[in-house]
């Protein structure tokens, strides 16, 4: 009987421990599940930046936008003075007068005297160039002269025009006159509608009166073929009243080309042009 007491006791003691042991078991387990849970909770905090740093960095970056915005369309946008000057340069550097190929004493020969004769003496010249800038079409008067006939002496046709200074005393003026078409069509222009102007008189000129063969402008043709330049002289007959009228504040006036071409020539600048034009001392 105290043998099987003994073996329940032993027993029991057994059963005891054994409980004890899955307690422990269990604490453990759970302390390392705990553990591990608040690592994982400590690595997510690290992963997650500061919410008031963050915040503060979004300020930052929506403070930024607005100046980079802005100079980013600086950037993107013309400067209004450079286009400007870009454009006037570039307007300049097509203005510049067209050279002359007649020299200086080629032109200072008169044309007039062999056909009227008598005292033909130049009053006036002038080597400052007059320009007429109408972009497709432009006009350059290289230079020009003033001359005096008194007493013509020589027999003239009397069905030329140029027998009007074969009967009484006047003037001649002369121009050399270059017309340059920029463009690759031909474009119409008379050059004789290029007028003089003083106090209440206009004089139109004339393509053949005292004028060469050699020296008429596009062979008298209306019409100039594309990217070509012609040179030639345009002439103006006065009588004496005409000259003293002429004389007084003049001017010259160059007709817009789209005066004689139809449809207009593109690209023309608006209206006639006009310039000071002295014919005397």
């Amino acid at each position: 009987m105290k043998k099987l007491s003994l073996v329940f006791l032993i027993l029991g003691i057994s059963l005891l421990t054994a409980c004890g042991g899955g307690n422990d078991d269990n604490a453990d387990k759970k302390e390392q599940k705990e553990t591990s849970k608040n690592t994982e909770v400590e690595k997510n905090n690290a992963k997650k930046p500061n919410s008031k740093e963050n915040t503060d960095k979004s300020t930052e970056k929506s403070e930024d936008t607005p100046e980079k915005n802005e100079a980013s369309i600086k950037n993107e946008q013309p400067n209004k003075e450079e286009t400007t000057q870009k454009a006037e340069n570039k307007t300049e550097k097509k203005a510049v007068p067209a050279t002359s190929s007649i020299s200086q004493t080629t032109f200072n020969q008169s044309t007039t005297l062999p056909i009227t004769g008598g005292n033909v003496t130049t009053v006036y010249n002038s080597t400052s160039p007059k320009m007429f800038f109408f972009g497709p079409l432009n006009i350059t008067i290289s230079k020009y002269k003033v001359e005096s006939v008194v007493g013509s002496d020589k027999q003239i046709d009397a069905y030329s025009p140029e027998s009007y200074l074969g009967r009484r005393d006047g003037y001649v003026v002369t121009l050399d006159v270059i017309v340059q078409n920029t463009t690759n069509s031909t474009i119409s222009y008379k050059a004789d509608h290029i007028s003089l102007n003083g106090k209440g008189i206009s004089k139109g000129g004339s393509l053949e009166n005292f004028i060469p063969v050699d020296k008429q402008l596009n062979h008298t043709s209306v019409v100039f073929p594309g990217m070509t330049k012609q040179e030639g002289y345009v002439t103006y007959m006065l009588n004496n009243e005409d000259y003293a009228k002429l004389k007084q504040g003049t001017t010259i006036t160059a007709n817009n080309p789209n005066d004689f071409n139809s449809p207009a020539v593109k690209g023309t600048t608006k209206g006639n042009i006009t310039v000071n034009f002295p014919i005397s001392k």
